[in-house]
């Protein structure tokens, strides 16, 4: 698979051209863009909390914030689905479930779905047409196969890697990588993804069907990168914990500051809550790329 490294370091706001548009922020040179997702101890989304509220910490040190919104950003996400042959008996609630997280789509967001059984494929439309998604949907899903998640992460961040501004990769699977060494080295290895989803910005999202659960390197992708995870239990709602994902990526915070010195290091990032009793998950790391 070819690899387009591109490492989103910056964000400004771009006004919205009427009423009725949503505001979009566009990658940049210096800034370092930070999504958050803030909680109650009931795990309620908080969304209204002002800036004064956060304090982001590079490497341990206080950082200015020069870049706050608490309004909604567009979507832009690669769903990946696994279709290996322990999903044949679960394909039409996947499919049923997809098929409304697509429905729930607003203006704005773009979507692109992809799956990995088989073989890895991702759709090249990344569309905000909820028709063209669902004909994807209907005509593009055949289970089969052994379990290439890596290989088929790799693909879903391949596929966003051009795009600027926030970019979300939910995967759902039902067990354990199994084949992906079979697309080695197209692909690449779990510990390269991981890295290039800290450098390049990614947000991931993982679904964990019933089955042998996720494996720990898709987890703690998931909470480096500011994302989540989730493990369903027995026939518990799959629609439900896509309209979670969808509801938190919609009342994120986007936070911004302008790192000290791109020193070509990974930093560690920190953001804290000055209001008690909330919780707040963001990206821990980020690549300060030296300007050229």
């Amino acid at each position: 698979m070819g690899r387009v490294l591109m490492v989103a370091l910056a964000v400004c706001a771009v006004a919205a051209q009427d009423a009725g548009q949503r505001p979009t922020f566009r990658a940049g040179v210096r800034t370092v863009a930070i999504y958050a997702t803030v909680s109650d101890r009931e795990g309620r989304l908080v969304p209204d909390l002002g800036r004064d509220a956060f304090e982001v910490l590079d490497d341990g040190r206080p950082a200015e914030l020069t870049v706050f919104s608490n309004e909604s950003q567009p979507i832009t996400m690669a769903v990946m689905l696994d279709m290996s042959g322990s999903m044949l008996g679960k394909f039409l609630r996947v499919r049923a479930s997809t098929l409304s997280l697509v429905n729930g789509l607003q203006a704005g967001d773009r979507a692109r779905i992809g799956t990995f059984g088989d073989e890895v494929a991702v759709s090249p439309l990344l569309t905000g047409d909820k028709e063209v998604l669902s004909r994807v949907l209907h005509q593009e899903l055949w289970p089969g196969g052994g379990t290439p998640l890596w290989a088929g992460l790799d693909a879903a961040m391949t596929s966003l890697a051009g795009e600027g501004g926030r970019r979300v990769v939910l995967v759902l699977t039902d067990g354990m990588d199994t084949t992906s060494s079979t697309f080695f080295p197209r692909s690449r290895s779990p510990g390269a993804l991981q890295k290039s989803a800290i450098d390049e910005g990614f947000m991931v999202y993982a679904i964990g069907m019933e089955g042998s659960g996720l494996e720990s390197g898709i987890v703690d992708m998931a909470e480096q990168t500011g994302g989540g995870h989730f493990e369903l239990k027995s026939n518990a709602s799959l629609t439900e914990t896509f309209a979670r994902v969808v509801e938190e990526l919609r009342h994120q915070y986007l936070l911004g500051f302008v790192p000290a010195s791109l020193d070509g290091k990974t930093h560690r990032l920190q953001v804290r809550l000055k209001p008690s009793g909330l919780q707040v998950r963001a990206r821990k790391n980020y690549r300060a790329e030296p300007e050229r």
